[in-house]
């Protein structure tokens, strides 16, 4: 399992912009979203992340995954394996809830 879920998020976090980026969230987003996955990939436990107010842990068919909310249906969600963030992936799963 990689650190992160998909190329788009890795490609966001390394600062680039492209149309993959764009369609996982609004360009106006991207800054935030850099900031979240930054947070997520130096927190030494899930519960570092709760001092966001956007931050929660996810239940039932989505158990053992963390979520932080970017903006409107745009989320951040990651899992937690050995001590570290991964998957870690940004998108619309406002309809997943």
């Amino acid at each position: 399992m990689g650190r992160f879920g998909d190329e788009a998020t890795r490609v966001l976090w390394e600062g680039q912009e492209t149309k993959a980026t764009r369609r996982a969230v609004p360009a106006n987003l991207h800054r935030k979203a850099r900031r979240l996955v930054s947070f997520a990939l130096e927190a030494e436990r899930p519960g570092d992340c709760a001092v966001f107010p956007d931050f929660k842990m996810l239940r039932g068919r989505l158990r053992g995954w963390y979520q932080f909310r970017v903006g409107g249906p745009y989320r951040l969600r990651f899992q937690w394996e050995d001590g570290q963030a991964v998957t870690i992936k940004v998108g619309n799963f406002h309809d997943e809830d």
